[in-house]
């Protein structure tokens, strides 16, 4: 019976040892995002990272709301490259955000390389399994240097 008791007693302890992620957690998971989608494409990556309820926010268009939606417009386009680092971020029991910068680079038929910068913001929900997935990402690009 004090073993019973003793277990009951401990248990809430580990289970919120394991719950407890940190703001780096989801910074890794930012660049482990960005890594992936640069090794596998933007489909495999959204398929991974994204919950099935999750929104885009691309800049000049209507939201596009749940991963299939999402998925139908996933493509790469040639010869470019989209990499961002996380700035900064919170996060609380089982939500959490990031935003940082984002770098385009598309080279171009004459050699050379059009670059576009920008900000992101990326909202991370904890799923039923323990898992961080994304459901809202929102990006827009900064105006041209003068």
């Amino acid at each position: 019976m004090k073993f019973i008791l003793l277990i009951a007693l401990l248990m809430p302890l580990s289970l919120r040892a394991q719950e407890k992620d940190t703001l780096e957690t989801l910074f890794a998971l930012d660049r482990e995002f960005v890594q992936y989608r640069l090794e596998n494409g933007t489909y495999k990556a959204f398929a991974k990272y994204l919950a099935e309820d999750a929104v885009t926010l691309p800049p000049g268009e209507a939201p596009k709301i749940g991963l299939e939606a999402i998925l139908r417009d996933a493509g790469d386009k040639p010869n470019t490259t989209v990499t961002w680092e996380p700035s900064a971020g919170d996060i609380s029991d089982n939500m959490g955000y990031t935003w940082g910068l984002f770098s385009i680079n598309t080279q171009n038929n004459d050699a050379t390389v059009s670059k576009q910068h920008g900000k992101y913001a990326t909202v991370w929900k904890r799923q039923i399994n323990g898992s961080w997935k994304i459901v809202v990402d929102s990006f827009s690009l900064n105006p041209p240097p003068e």
